[in-house]
């Protein structure tokens, strides 16, 4: 399967660790153009925002819910 290694991504955690591991991983792979937010506020505004083709989410960032 190939990978569109030109494809915008975003990371949401709120454990700045975790977005960087993410971040390198991503970099291994590729793909360079990855945006962060440390928060579900932060990653609605993001995604209204700009266009991503996917995105990585931590399960639970609290307050939000869902």
């Amino acid at each position: 399967m190939a990978i569109d290694t030109s494809m915008p991504v975003l990371i949401v955690d709120d454990y700045k660790t975790m977005l960087r591991i993410i971040r390198n991983l991503l970099r291994q792979i590729g793909i360079v153009s990855v945006a962060e937010a440390a928060s579900g506020a932060d990653a609605v505004s993001t995604l209204r925002g700009g266009r991503f083709g996917m995105v990585i989410s931590d399960w639970t960032l609290a307050p939000m819910k869902g």
